[in-house]
């Protein structure tokens, strides 16, 4: 049984002061301080960037749902600089009575997310843009309407 602590243990960063590790299965390492302060910043990002993601996902897709009368399809795919966010929109046409509302989505995005950096696209409506879109874009919103011009996903 572990002692009870009163005082948190301090990890420095710039410390090369060792300590030693040891984990739930026993296993024992020996790292310094500032090792050991960089990997619980990063275990503490990851959990920060993991509950943004989980919630840029759900925020897309209740805003395609919202949006259900223009639009078809909401897609999130790995781009250049970051995610893209496609806005599959039912028109065969360029919308723009949409695009101020893609514009305040993209800035919600940056806000409410600055760890999922993405660039909102409005993608017309086009019979094998589904079919066409590489196997690592995630579906994030469909509406069950289908017509027989929408392409299958």
């Amino acid at each position: 049984m572990m002692p009870t602590r009163t005082k948190p243990i301090q990890l420095d960063f710039r410390s090369e002061e060792t300590v030693l590790v040891t984990s739930d299965d026993e296993d024992r390492f020996v790292t310094t301080s500032g090792e050991a302060a960089l990997a619980c910043k990063q275990a503490d990002d990851n959990r920060e960037w993991s509950r943004q993601w989980n919630d840029f996902l759900a925020f897309l897709h209740h805003w395609c749902k919202n949006h259900s009368d223009i639009v078809d399809a909401g897609y999130v795919s790995v781009g250049d600089s970051g995610l893209n966010v496609l806005i599959c929109i039912r028109s065969e046409d360029y919308n723009f009575s949409i695009e101020d509302d893609l514009v305040k989505l993209d800035l919600l995005l940056a806000k409410d997310f600055p760890l999922c950096v993405a660039d909102v696209m409005q993608i017309p409506n086009q019979r094998n843009l589904r079919s066409e879109l590489s196997s690592e874009t995630l579906l994030v919103y469909v509406d069950g309407k289908r017509t027989s011009n929408s392409g299958g996903a």
